[in-house]
């Protein structure tokens, strides 16, 4: 657990905490907090505005994810809101999970190397495949957590 952050920093905007994941763009990276619970159906909606929303200017996706992530429908939906060949940012997602790590690396077999699972903690690996030093990374895991919602 890091210190928590101020979420009202002028590179943060977007921030939604919603029952089931949290996501905030830090500069012009898409921070997503999910907790234990798959993402509610709304909540998913949310962050897919913001995906439609940023698609032109993120450079980068920052994931904590605490539990099993979006199904296969969701991740679907996610990719609709992109024309056909835009391409995926380097995506970090950080999980205990070896399920989800295992999942990220399948979906890497349609999205060539944009995405990569790394172990909590692994700034230097995380900061290597988003191109950014490891003290933003470790604050982008600061404002990931500050915006992950609790377990109900």
């Amino acid at each position: 657990m890091t210190d928590p952050v101020p979420l009202d920093a002028p590179d943060i905007q977007d921030v939604v905490r919603t029952r089931t994941l949290g996501v905030a763009y830090v500069g012009t990276v898409l921070v997503v907090a999910h907790n234990a619970q798959h993402p509610a159906a709304d909540d998913w909606a949310r962050y897919c505005e913001l995906i439609a929303r940023h698609q032109g200017t993120a450079t980068a996706q920052f994931v904590l994810a605490e539990g099993p992530g979006p199904s296969a429908t969701q991740r679907q939906q996610a990719l609709n809101q992109v024309p056909k060949d835009y391409v995926i940012p380097p995506t970090a997602v950080f999980t205990e999970s070896s399920l989800v790590r295992g999942v990220v690396t399948l979906f890497n077999w349609f999205s060539p190397r944009s995405m990569r699972a790394f172990v909590p903690g692994d700034l230097r690996g995380a900061a290597r495949h988003l191109g950014l030093g490891e003290d933003q990374v470790r604050r982008l895991v600061a404002i990931g957590e500050a915006v992950r919602p609790a377990v109900p």
